[in-house]
C-alpha cells in the first residue's frame, strides 16, 4: 500500500507523555523530527492535536497542515507557490489560512462558562494543572485540560477525582446563562491522567476530514496513515487506510483501535524504513 499522507497526534505520540508537563523536554526527539521534516519534503505530514496552536506552532515545523483542540481550529501552514511549498507566517503581513468548526459566537458564549470553571477547579482541587486552550487569532478560550500526569498515584487519583469533576461541570453548566452551555463536551480516558473539556463538540474524526479536505487528496487514490495513542484518537483511526498506536508510556493501557502497536523509541526507525521504501507500507516494517 502506498501511503499519500501521514497525519499524526502529537501529545504521547511525537512527544512521550511522560515528557509533556516538563517544558525542557515537551518537543518531539530530535532524530524523531529530522525524519518527519525529511519525510515532509516527499509527502504531507500534519497534526492533529487536542493542544491548542499556541502550544504547537515551534513544535511541528515539519507539519504542513495543523488541526488543533480537537479540530476545533484547523490551520493551513503551508502554501504552494509555483512549485514549491512557502511556511506561512502569522504576521501583519500573511495570516494563517484558519477554519473553524463551529461559529465564534458560540465558542464566545462557552469561554466565559470554560473560564469559570477553569477557576473554580484551579481552586477547589491545589494538586491539579489546568491548561487553557485558545483559538489562535481571536484568543477565544476553546478548551481547557484538568491534568494530573505529574501526580504519582494516577490511578487513585482518577478513581476519587474524576467523579467529583463532573458534578462540579454540571452544576456549572445549569447555573450558566447562554443556551449554548448545552454544547460543553467533555473527553475522559480510560488510563489517561486528564480531562478534557471542550467549548463545543468535536472529535478527531471531524479534524481528519478537515485535514483532508484542505489537501484535496482524491481517498480512492491516496491511501492516508494515521499516528496517535489514546482513544481520542480512534475517531481518527477509524478514517484511515492505515492505523498505528504509538506506546509511550507503560503505566498507560489505552484501548485504541488501531491495526498497529509500535513503541515509542522506535517510532523513528519505522518512519525511516517506510521512507526507504518510497513510502509503500508493509507488515515487516515494524520487524
Amino acid at each position: 500500500m502506498q501511503i499519500s499522507a501521514i497525519l499524526s497526534d502529537y501529545d504521547g505520540t511525537l512527544c512521550s507523555t511522560s515528557n509533556m508537563r516538563d517544558s525542557s523536554s515537551n518537543k518531539i526527539p530530535v532524530e524523531l523530527d529530522a525524519r518527519l521534516s525529511e519525510i515532509s519534503r516527499d509527502i504531507p505530514v500534519c497534526v492533529i492535536s487536542s493542544k491548542d496552536f499556541g502550544f504547537l506552532s515551534d513544535k511541528i515545523t515539519f507539519a504542513r497542515i495543523v488541526s488543533c483542540i480537537m479540530g476545533i481550529e484547523t490551520i493551513n501552514l503551508k502554501r504552494l507557490v509555483g512549485d514549491e511549498l512557502i511556511h506561512i507566517k502569522n504576521d501583519s503581513n500573511v495570516l494563517f489560512d484558519t477554519h473553524l468548526i463551529t461559529d465564534i459566537d458560540t465558542l464566545t458564549d462557552n469561554s466565559v462558562l470554560l473560564s469559570s470553571l477553569a477557576k473554580e477547579i484551579s481552586q477547589t482541587f491545589k494538586d491539579i494543572a489546568v491548561d487553557h486552550k485558545y483559538i489562535s487569532k481571536e484568543r477565544i478560550l476553546a478548551g481547557i485540560t484538568i491534568d494530573y500526569r505529574h501526580l504519582e498515584d494516577w490511578l487513585s487519583c482518577k478513581t476519587k477525582l474524576e467523579p467529583l469533576l463532573f458534578q462540579r461541570i454540571q452544576q456549572t453548566k445549569k447555573s450558566h446563562p447562554f443556551s449554548s452551555a448545552s454544547k460543553i463536551y467533555v473527553e475522559t480516558y480510560s488510563t489517561h491522567p486528564f480531562v478534557d473539556i471542550y467549548g463545543i463538540k468535536c472529535d478527531k474524526g471531524s479534524a481528519f476530514d478537515s485535514v483532508l479536505k484542505i489537501l484535496d487528496m482524491d481517498r480512492s487514490k491516496n491511501k492516508v496513515m494515521y499516528l496517535g495513542d489514546s482513544e481520542n484518537d480512534n475517531a481518527a483511526f477509524a478514517k484511515a487506510d492505515v492505523s498505528i498506536g504509538v506506546h509511550s508510556d507503560r503505566r498507560l493501557h489505552p484501548r485504541l483501535d488501531c491495526q498497529y502497536i509500535v513503541e515509542f523509541d522506535r517510532l523513528a526507525l519505522f518512519l525511516k524504513r517506510l521512507s526507504h521504501e518510497n513510502f509503500e507500507f508493509s507488515d515487516y516494517l515494524f520487524y
